[in-house]
């Protein structure tokens, strides 16, 4: 908490140490600063009462501007909230805290013989943060949504359990009740209404086989079309295309670890494979009994002839791209997150997304649209990987780039072109954004009564606007 007499009186920092205790709170300025970037909860009802900025963070490592601060505010830390409190291996879901990461999770329910949802993010992000951005994860072919029940604390200091939970004498093993779905109303509401303080989610039992076929297309229409058939005949658990710019980023700084490692190929046009590589490479995870498992495999075969593909092997990708069957065993083998070297200390720029959902006809429209656009201002490096949600009705699109971070004009450029493809994707193809992002004005009232709605409840629930109001909702 920055102290501002303009602002912040001293009085607020007084009276939250007296609230839960001085070693609770800070008003350092080092510490502030980590804090100040898009990279123990406190009483909600003290700072209502002052009209204080509340900014809920758990890892902090938010790329959309989702959870910056405000000047003057107060930040709540959910990092030490990491506890697991319940694995339920009956009714199949996990109840946890919000400082609880990926590699604490997995690790936990791999001990019990179960997993989560697992997306491309690292392992030390939140899974109920995550989730709350619906859809996320691995597991998305059949169920859209991870979210279960929640905990949620609103500005009035007002407690709320949401699903069965909200009966007290019932487990959270149930989405929705016989009064409308609260649950969904804190989902993708990016903490603007609420604080979340634990959360029921679903996870899923370690089948006794598993198989991760690897199917290789010249063309994403292709693809599509191999993905969307074998999910209606109900084969895959998961599956994800990739462009051949995207898998072959897991390579960097494998093949060499003295010295940051990047494949000349990613600097080539994004639109052209290279001759010994697959344009795309579908990843489909299949689990179950064994004997299951090698009829699925036939299948997958005899789709992807239909399509004009072919299975790959697994051993011939790993001579041509080893990180991306090392970083694919460890996301469908072993259900966690691979090393992401790309972003880390091999990074090769500043990542920039353009993120879509559409039907599955019109996606391929939409890839098109993006390479296109992006190739005309210059760009080589555009990895993309697309998946299928609920039974395939929504294919996800996930487009991103790395530019020089010192480039700030360029960047600007990138950002102008992915602002404009979001608005002709949305009238020429239908295609919807995936989540909001900070910063961005307009948006609630291109929805109609929708958006006036919304706008209603969070004057009701939060009529001060503390929380999270760098979020213009």
């Amino acid at each position: 908490m920055k102290k501002k007499a303009e602002k912040h009186p001293s009085s607020i920092y007084q009276e939250l140490c007296k609230k839960i205790g001085k070693e609770k709170v800070t008003d350092d300025e080092t510490i502030l600063t980590t804090y100040g970037f898009d990279y123990s909860a406190v009483p909600l009802k003290v700072a209502n009462a002052h009209s204080v900025p509340v900014t809920a963070m758990s890892a902090g490592v938010s790329q959309s501007g989702l959870s910056v601060p405000s000047e003057g505010g107060i930040v709540m830390d959910f990092r030490k909230m990491d506890r697991i409190l319940e694995i339920n291996t009956d009714s199949w879901y996990a109840v946890i805290e919000p400082g609880v990461t990926f590699n604490k999770f997995t690790y936990a329910l791999r001990e019990k013989g179960f997993r989560c949802h697992i997306p491309t993010a690292p392992g030390s992000t939140m899974p109920l943060t995550n989730y709350m951005l619906t859809p996320s994860g691995s597991l998305a072919n059949r169920h859209y949504d991870s979210i279960v029940s929640l905990e949620v604390v609103i500005p009035d200091g007002t407690v709320i359990h949401t699903g069965s939970d909200a009966w007290p004498s019932v487990k959270p093993f149930k989405r929705y009740g016989i009064y409308p779905d609260l649950t969904g109303l804190f989902c993708c509401s990016y903490g603007t209404l609420g604080v979340v303080t634990k959360g029921s989610v679903r996870i899923y039992p370690i089948n006794e086989s598993n198989r991760i076929n690897l199917t290789a297309f010249d063309d994403y229409a292709s693809s599509v079309k191999f993905v969307k058939d074998i999910i209606g005949s109900n084969i895959p658990e998961h599956c994800i295309i990739w462009n051949w710019q995207a898998y072959r980023t897991y390579d960097i700084a494998v093949q060499r670890y003295e010295e940051p490692y990047v494949p000349p190929e990613l600097f080539q046009d994004p639109r052209k494979a290279p001759k010994d590589l697959p344009y795309n490479i579908v990843t489909t995870l299949m689990s179950g009994y064994e004997e299951g498992m090698v009829v699925a495999e036939r299948i997958c075969e005899k789709v992807a002839k239909k399509y004009g593909g072919r299975v790959v092997p697994p051993e011939e990708l790993a001579q041509k791209c080893p990180g991306a069957m090392q970083a694919w065993k460890s996301f469908y083998g072993e259900y966690r997150q691979p090393g992401m070297y790309h972003s880390k200390k091999y990074g090769i720029g500043q990542y920039i997304p353009f993120i879509v959902q559409a039907t599955p006809e019109d996606v391929v429209k939409v890839e098109k649209l993006a390479l296109d656009s992006l190739c005309d201002i210059g760009l080589k490096t555009l990895c993309y990987y697309s998946q299928p949600y609920d039974f395939g009705r929504a294919m996800f699109f996930r487009v991103f780039t790395f530019v020089d971070p010192l480039d700030k004009e360029y960047q600007a450029k990138i950002r102008a072109t992915c602002a404009k493809l979001y608005t002709t994707a949305m009238e020429k193809y239908g295609a919807v954004r995936n989540r909001a992002r900070g910063f961005e004005t307009g948006l609630l009232a291109q929805m109609g009564g929708y958006g006036d709605l919304l706008q209603r409840i969070k004057n009701v629930v939060d009529p001060n606007n503390i929380l999270n109001p760098n979020l213009i909702f």
